[in-house]
């Protein structure tokens, strides 16, 4: 099998295994939103959001880095996963006693500061399953991630719909997660054995490189998560009393429906992450080529989402949540396009990444946590969770202008728009039709998405958008061989 299809293979396994478990993720949070009042809701969302900023500390770089370096240098596996894997305990002790620390110092409320205390111990087991995905991504096997994430996710549902039936506590629900993240950890450990088996001696010159390459990448992520949660953090901080829970359940209601669309772009970032740190020490054209496939199909995959859901976030909004939850719509049109912009920096910052050019990163995210938090202080006062949409959506913007200069100084690759205009104008014969059957007909919503992926299909057939190699890697992907392949996989 060539490599090509190799990545078409994993892309399309993460693709559909992680669909889902965003289905999953998405029935959890449709019951969890008409279960608990929207407050409550908030606060459900507002732990994990905290949690977040602690969970930099567990990862500190050392995820792509591991990859990388595993891509690299394949003997040394062993090794490298027991060198992370005591780096990470470490790392988890400190991040979850500064959590804790930190909830009671900033005087929340004792109900919320409890559930920070209980929910702080799943730090040490996503720390742990971020090791084994490493493995999993390096060996382009990321079924055993896919499968460990599903079973776990299935059981977390079962216990939600338990503590549903006998009208639990959020507290409760908090516990049900801590068991997922548990058993997530623990199915992960065990698939990983099949693939290596982690040699526990200590080397602290594998430390210190290990270290001196992740920091610029831990920066980054601190960076990251804090223009991504410092939204929520800042809505409830901002904005007083009971509203304050209520902006916070609105603007998550729509982030929650936004971000797994996410996992289309994320999962093909992850099947080339590996190719392109390899090609750096082999062959920089084969780094170009893959580049450029990433660049054109996330234009591609993750545009037409972005069109469609602004044309029918309103109804998409009401047919998962009720009423009460109108005002997330103009949220989720907005979000939808940071989503957009989020999948095409992914793909600059993993490719900056595999040039050893992280640190490049780095500035680039110190500089969007800036922007960020400035314009959620001009906006949230006088547009509250819509005004946290847009400084994201612009904090978005600004990343993707500084990463493309820096990968177009570094990377002798083509520009977004160089592959953009064929899916540009995929996207507007396909909104015609959609605008149309969704403001001016009562045709179902399911048959509006449908319609309108065919449109868009249609279209970027049309415009030729497609090479000869592409279609066929596309009819492989689309093939049953795939599907016999994945069948047999489950079965042994």
């Amino acid at each position: 099998m060539s490599t090509a299809h190799k990545v078409a293979k994993n892309t399309v396994i993460m693709m559909v295994g992680n669909l889902a478990f965003r289905l999953l993720s998405l029935a959890v949070v449709i019951y969890l939103a008409r279960y608990l009042s929207v407050e409550d809701f908030g606060r459900y969302n507002f732990v994990f959001a905290y949690l977040g900023f602690f969970n930099i500390i567990t990862d500190f770089g050392l995820g792509d880095i591991t990859v990388r370096e595993m891509s690299r240098n394949s003997n040394s596996m062993q090794n490298i996963t027991g060198n992370v894997h005591i780096i990470k305990i470490f790392l988890s002790i400190i991040a979850a006693f500064l959590s804790v620390s930190m909830i009671s110092l900033i005087g929340y409320p004792p109900t919320t500061t409890l559930y920070v205390y209980a929910a702080s111990i799943i730090l040490f087991f996503q720390s742990f399953s971020d090791t084994f995905k490493a493995i999993f991504v390096t060996s382009l096997k990321m079924q055993y991630e896919i499968l460990s994430k599903i079973i776990s996710k299935i059981v977390f549902v079962g216990l939600v719909l338990y503590i549903i039936a006998f009208k639990g506590t959020l507290y409760h629900i908090i516990l049900a997660f801590i068991f997922f993240e548990f058993l997530r950890a623990l199915l992960n450990y065990t698939f990983s054995r099949k693939i290596v088996r982690a040699k526990f001696e200590i080397d602290f010159s594998m430390w210190k490189n290990l270290f001196k390459e992740s920091i610029p990448i831990a920066l980054s992520g601190v960076f990251l998560v804090i223009y991504h949660r410092i939204d929520i953090l800042m809505l409830s901080m901002m904005i007083k009393g009971l509203e304050a829970d209520i902006a916070v359940g609105l603007y998550s209601a729509a982030y929650k429906l936004s971000e797994p669309l996410g996992l289309i772009s994320t999962s093909l970032v992850v099947s080339l992450y590996p190719l392109m740190s390899k090609s750096f020490k082999g062959s920089k054209s084969d780094l170009f080529k893959t580049y450029e496939i990433g660049l054109k199909y996330t234009v591609i995959l993750m545009l037409p989402i972005a069109v469609g859901t602004t044309l029918i976030a309103d109804k998409i909004i009401l047919l998962i949540y009720d009423s009460s939850y109108e005002g997330s719509i103009t949220a989720l049109q907005i979000l939808i396009w940071s989503l957009f912009l989020a999948s095409i920096n992914l793909l600059l910052i993993s490719s900056l990444t595999s040039i050893n050019k992280q640190r490049l990163n780095t500035l680039s995210m110190g500089v969007c946590v800036v922007a960020n938090i400035v314009l959620n202080m001009i906006l949230i006062p006088s547009f509250s969770y819509n005004g946290a949409s847009i400084a994201t959506v612009i904090t978005e913007l600004i990343l993707l202008l500084m990463s493309l200069y820096f990968v177009s100084v570094n990377l002798d690759v083509p520009p977004v728009k160089a592959v953009s205009f064929k899916p540009l104008v995929s996207c507007l014969i396909m909104g015609i039709p959609v605008y149309y059957m969704n403001n001016f007909t009562t045709i179902n919503v399911f048959f509006t998405v449908l319609f309108g992926v065919a449109f868009y299909l249609m279209a970027l057939l049309g415009t030729n958008t497609f090479s000869k190699d592409e279609k066929e890697i596309i009819k492989y992907v689309l093939s049953f061989n795939v599907i016999y392949k994945k069948m047999r996989f489950l079965k042994e």
